[in-house]
């Protein structure tokens, strides 16, 4: 995927605080929000996406069950569809790697579950046709683009897009969405432990 990059320190620094800028926080609050209901009703939450894009989802998934983790209370029950050589792989031995991701979902996911999908161009095939098949059968969409956000973007219940074409800024704030919502959803689950415990 081609993209624009940076000659210098300053210009890519420059970049990253003018696109922080305009970053939309009601669709982090909303991102975390959605969290926060799965984590009530025990939804399971199924993060993927490829490349370095993989890698991230595998760093999301850590943050939702590290960072947001509160003593005496049940964590999100958050999964990296990424992390299994076996799985994330095994639709190689079809006609195309495009299942990659919709295999294990088939096997996990159930309605009213969640699925967040990071692409850097909102065009990869195994992403979107996992995000088709959770729509289908009723699962929420969370999708992190970057570019104009692709097809991906008219699959999400909620589209956070980076509105530029460099990868490593895309991926960077892809990160930065992923530990902002994290702490927003340890706030939320900290929030509700003390109205419960007040009761």
């Amino acid at each position: 995927m081609a993209g624009s990059i940076c000659h210098s320190a300053k210009s890519y620094l420059a970049l990253v605080k003018g696109l922080l800028s305009t970053m939309d926080e009601r669709k982090l609050e909303d991102f975390a929000g959605m969290l926060f209901g799965a984590w009530q009703t025990e939804r399971q939450v199924f993060v993927f996406g490829n490349g370095g894009s993989a890698l991230t989802a595998s760093h999301h998934v850590y943050e939702f069950l590290r960072t947001a983790a509160v003593s005496g209370q049940d964590r999100l029950k958050a999964y990296s569809l990424v992390d299994s050589i076996g799985n994330a792989t095994a639709a190689g031995d079809g006609p195309s790697h495009d299942g990659a991701f919709t295999f294990p979902l088939e096997a996990y996911a159930k309605p009213g579950d969640i699925a967040v999908a990071i692409s850097d161009s909102g065009d990869s095939a195994s992403v979107l046709r996992a995000c088709e098949w959770a729509r289908a059968n009723g699962l929420a969409v969370v999708a992190l683009t970057g570019f104009t956000g692709g097809k991906l973007r008219d699959l999400a219940d909620i589209h956070i897009n980076v509105p530029s074409d460099n990868v490593g800024v895309i991926e960077d704030l892809h990160l930065t969405i992923g530990h902002a919502v994290a702490q927003m959803l340890k706030t939320r689950i900290m929030e509700d432990t003390v109205m419960v415990s007040t009761f």
